[in-house]
């Protein structure tokens, strides 16, 4: 009976990642040179999830297992691999799979000869690489499933509603959390503040100090940074909503996913160029009915596009500053000041005729 039972769970998980499974190669994420790997044992699930999330993208291959993986088979995969952090896994299925913690994740099968699969497979890394960026993008190489087909898979965009389920129900109780005031999703995303984030709620104040990685989804003329925010042993998750318009990107509305409402902005939202960031020191504040949440001193950046830092930024504060319009006052004073000495000099009236030893002496008139 107890056989039976692990037959079962092992076709059960076959089903779920029928369409490949290990060995598996794994390349490219810095974090790869700090895993250990025990002999002939598996990867801790934990470890495995949290590099599918740290990765920016997630390239997968699928090749024909029969074909033996060499330099002189894969000479341009070597090269890559040469280059890159790798780390090989012997387990025949991954505990994880990589398509759901990772919204850049995607999977191709491997099909021709050595050469063409080697080709393919420099190809589409390459093609990750251009489009999200050269670092942190995870190559898996696993084998194929004999019963597979020749597919190319994307992860599925969920709705709103299946993504903030699927958030609430996968959180881990363990989650690396940190209470600083950045908040990123490498290479996607970047939120900091001076001022902690609260959030206020059926009368209740709650401050979010405390939080875990950051994430980033791109959606047309959409773009979501999802933050989950741990307050009393809760998990609340909050994604801020960047709409892009006309070449600008315009933050005006929150999603609180713990009773799925959607808060829009008081007063005039942050919003820059694409490619560029908004600074101010004001306070913001995302309503609806009796919730808010307020923010404070904060620049934000979405659409990082790989890069890890801030892009030049755009200032709330308008153009007539108390800085300039001190700056004009002065300038005034010392121009009013400059033409009254410029008059004064024009105002000299000087002799026109001088002594000389040929003319009569000069004579003048005084009158006391």
């Amino acid at each position: 009976m107890r056989n039976l039972s692990v037959i079962l769970v092992t076709m059960f998980i076959q089903l779920v990642y029928g369409h490949y499974q290990g060995p598996f190669l794994l390349w490219g994420v810095e974090d790869l040179n700090t895993m250990k790997i025990p002999t002939l044992q598996a990867i801790d699930d934990q470890n495995l999830r949290d590099i599918y999330t740290k990765a920016t993208a997630i390239v997968i291959f699928i090749r024909n297992a029969t074909t033996k993986l060499s330099y002189e088979n894969y000479p341009e995969l070597s090269d890559i691999i040469g280059k890159n952090e790798w780390l090989y896994l012997p387990q025949e299925i991954l505990s994880s799979d990589p398509l759901e913690y990772n919204v850049n994740a995607e999977v191709f099968t491997l099909t021709g000869p050595a050469v063409m699969q080697d080709n393919e497979i420099a190809a589409f890394y390459r093609d990750a690489q251009i489009n999200y960026g050269s670092k942190n993008i995870l190559g898996i190489l696993a084998a194929r499933n004999e019963n597979s087909e020749h597919l190319i898979l994307k992860r599925e965009v969920k709705t709103s509603t299946e993504a903030s389920t699927t958030e609430a129900t996968t959180t881990p109780a363990n989650d690396e959390t940190v209470e600083d005031l950045i908040y990123e999703a490498k290479g996607k995303g970047l939120l900091y503040t001076t001022v902690v984030p609260v959030l206020y709620m059926n009368e209740t104040r709650y401050e979010l100090k405390k939080h875990a990685i950051a994430t980033g989804d791109e959606r047309g003329d959409m773009f979501r940074l999802s933050i989950k925010f741990i307050v009393q042993d809760k998990t609340i998750t909050i994604r801020f909503i960047f709409f892009i318009v006309g070449g600008n990107w315009v933050l005006n509305q929150t999603e609180y996913d713990d009773i799925s409402m959607t808060l829009d902005i008081v007063g005039k939202p942050p919003a820059a160029p694409v490619g560029f960031s908004f600074v101010c020191g004001d306070t913001f504040v995302f309503m609806k009915n009796s919730t808010s949440l307020t923010l404070k001193n904060i620049q934000v950046q979405p659409l990082l596009n790989g890069a890890e830092r801030f892009s030049r930024a755009y200032d709330c504060t308008g153009f007539m500053t108390v800085p300039i319009l001190s700056g004009i006052f002065v300038t005034s004073i010392l121009l009013i000041a400059l033409t009254i000495g410029l008059t004064a000099i024009l105002d000299i009236k000087t002799p026109n005729r001088f002594e000389n030893r040929n003319s009569k002496p000069l004579t003048f008139t005084v009158q006391e």
